[in-house]
């Protein structure tokens, strides 16, 4: 909710910013073999999330295709997050997994941010959240904004503990809406969404990750303080309107009978806002006028 006043104006208007910052998005692994970015710009795409590999830090275990495809989703503009696929038991795993992610980012700081990929089958009896935790804090130790995906369920029963709470996650559920509770950043709706012929995994995301991760923001970011720029000058045009035609009698009666007169200057400003004092005083002026109407009426 932004509220901004002027001079003998106001004016409020709610933001529904999840909505406002939705961006559309895939996930791309090897498994996509060599991707079209340019096809995807096309299909509308804001954003792509790239595997850089899977379990512990090996080098038969990188994603083949991962800096082939920052490569070019950086040479076609589109920002990208990294994930690593997940087969830590243990926390010692978890430590070779963050190293890792870590290797192959060589220093990036991805505008996406980094994910930890945690859904395979294995994990379901490890201690998950101890996991995530050695994984997460490393990640923010080498100043890299992290979260966690996995599927609803999960997040919903074995991801969800206190200790988590203040990652960000990448929910996935195939469904018409996200039905997790608690706060998360992009949801993955779709595994078979399709782009010039090509099967991808569709998500949104409602963060502006960018500013999030220090990166440059996105362009069309609306700062409190380019919103509060946009509306003086709107205001500033308002005030400079003329009466729409089937206005102006009405303005002349009100001004004759002095209940509305306009600002401090004489200015009427018909096409301003109102604000709350101009109402009262405006009513304040018929409350006065009452006796002598009613006065008026009774010779």
């Amino acid at each position: 909710m932004y509220a901004l006043r002027g001079e003998g104006q106001a004016l409020i208007i709610e933001r529904k910013d999840k909505m406002a910052l939705k961006k559309f998005g895939v996930d791309i692994s090897e498994w996509n073999n060599a991707v079209d970015f340019g096809a995807l710009k096309r299909a509308g795409v804001q954003f792509v999330l790239i595997r850089c590999g899977f379990g512990s830090d090996s080098h038969d275990q990188d994603d083949k295709q991962f800096f082939e495809n920052v490569r070019k989703a950086e040479a076609a503009g589109i920002p990208w997050g990294a994930f690593l696929y997940s087969y830590a038991l243990d926390t010692d795993m978890a430590r070779s997994e963050a190293q890792h992610m870590l290797r192959l980012l060589a220093g990036r700081k991805p505008a996406y941010g980094v994910w930890y990929d945690v859904e395979d089958d294995l994990q379901a009896g490890a201690d998950l959240v101890s996991i995530c935790e050695v994984f997460c804090k490393a990640m923010e130790a080498a100043g890299l904004y992290v979260g966690i995906y996995s599927m609803v369920v999960w997040l919903d029963t074995i991801l969800d503990s206190p200790r988590l709470d203040k990652y960000d996650k990448w929910v996935a559920q195939v469904y018409d809406v996200c039905e997790y509770k608690k706060p998360y950043g992009i949801w993955q709706y779709s595994h078979t969404g399709v782009i010039e012929g090509k099967e991808f995994d569709m998500n949104y995301a409602y963060k502006n990750y960018p500013a999030l991760t220090s990166n440059k923001k996105e362009d069309d970011e609306m700062t409190d303080e380019k919103f509060a720029e946009l509306m003086e000058r709107y205001l500033k045009r308002q005030a400079q309107k003329p009466a729409s035609k089937w206005a102006e009698g009405n303005i002349e009666k009100v001004k004759a009978a002095k209940v509305m007169l306009g600002d401090a200057n004489g200015n009427f400003r018909p096409q301003s806002f109102i604000p709350r004092q101009e109402v009262a005083t405006a009513l304040a002026n018929i409350l006065d006028k009452l006796p002598e109407a009613k006065a008026a009426g009774e010779e």
